[in-house]
């Protein structure tokens, strides 16, 4: 008889011969025993494969690997979702590091309630000199475990930090309402599927100890600067969660307000500042011409005055002195590649 298995462990892999084998072996120190690693190799040109298999033949838990052709870590990602046999799956990169324990309270946190769909921990950015930045959950005891609405609130709102490595997921929730990757998209598609994702779930669990590290690399898409690779055309549009949540004829006010005052104005400012950062000084003019633009950042100025001040400011700066934030972003583009 077929063990059952709690768990899959999605790593998609590209070219990773360099760094999957510290993630594969954190993964084979795990406490837990009742997973298995599902590894995507997305067309790797080196040894990734051959490491995989190499550590499939003497892993305590069972590890299968697939391979497809070079369509890029959301596909990759969605594959996995397909092929896992676990009741819950966790996204890892293949050069991210786990904690022993990391599997273990993960599932332990989503089996406290059969109504949880999605569980998240704490997690701590780690750079190549070894340093950290944690980002940690709340740790208020009575706080352990939240509605979905309320997290998904949270999580827009950006006072709930969530990182695709820092969060288990119920596979037939993301099945049944078709929670995929968005494999059209280049830029933020892991921010996309979380919203989808915490959308749905009923419930969702917090474990505030920190079990899990992002590493930070300098080729990192925000860092490449490669419009080429990664056109606007395909980066992260809040408006496209916006006509989501419209679909499913949501008529939560609240919901519909952070989404469109705090939400939309907040990203707007990012993609204005990538692209200086990228170079496409005549996109950055036209879309500040936009009348419909302009009206996204006087409403972020507006809702966001008492909120976030910040953002309120920026939205000002930008209708008001748009060339001063295009010389400062400029400024850090140039600081940033030097």
């Amino acid at each position: 008889m077929k063990k059952s298995l709690t768990t899959s462990v999605i790593v998609p892999a590209y070219n990773a011969e360099r760094t999957i084998s510290e993630t594969l072996r954190s993964l084979l120190d795990q406490t837990a025993r009742d997973f298995e690693i599902v590894v995507v190799d997305d067309g790797s040109t080196d040894k990734t494969p051959e490491i995989c298999h190499r550590f499939k033949e003497n892993s305590p838990v069972p590890i299968r690997v697939f391979r497809q052709k070079n369509r890029r870590q959301s596909a990759a990602r969605n594959l996995g979702i397909i092929k896992a046999e676990g009741e819950y799956v966790i996204f890892l990169d293949a050069d991210d590091l786990a904690e022993k324990d990391y599997v273990e309270k993960l599932v332990r946190a989503a089996e406290t309630d059969p109504e949880i769909d999605i569980s998240c921990c704490s997690y701590s950015l780690l750079f190549k000199d070894g340093s950290g930045k944690p980002r940690r959950l709340p740790t208020d005891p009575g706080k352990q475990t939240i509605s979905g609405r309320e997290s998904l609130i949270s999580l827009l709102k950006e006072t709930l930090e969530v990182w695709s490595g820092s969060a288990l997921y119920r596979r037939n929730i993301l099945l049944e309402k078709g929670v995929l990757y968005d494999e059209n998209m280049t830029m933020g598609q892991d921010i996309d599927f979380r919203w989808r994702a915490f959308y749905h779930a009923r419930k969702v669990a917090l474990v505030p100890d920190l079990l899990v590290y992002y590493v930070q690399h300098d080729h990192s898409v925000t860092r490449a600067f490669d419009p080429v690779r990664y056109p606007p055309s395909t980066w992260i549009d809040p408006s496209l969660f916006q006509r989501y949540i419209e679909n499913h004829n949501d008529k939560d006010e609240r919901l519909r307000y952070v989404v469109q005052n705090m939400v939309v104005p907040r990203f707007l400012l990012r993609r204005l500042r990538l692209y200086v950062f990228y170079g496409l000084s005549s996109l950055f003019w036209q879309t500040l011409q936009r009348a419909e633009i302009r009206a996204v950042l006087k409403r972020g100025f507006k809702e966001m005055a008492f909120r976030s001040p910040g953002i309120s400011l920026k939205c000002l700066s930008f209708l008001v002195t748009p060339r001063l934030m295009y010389h400062k972003y400029r400024i850090q583009r140039e600081r940033i590649r030097s």
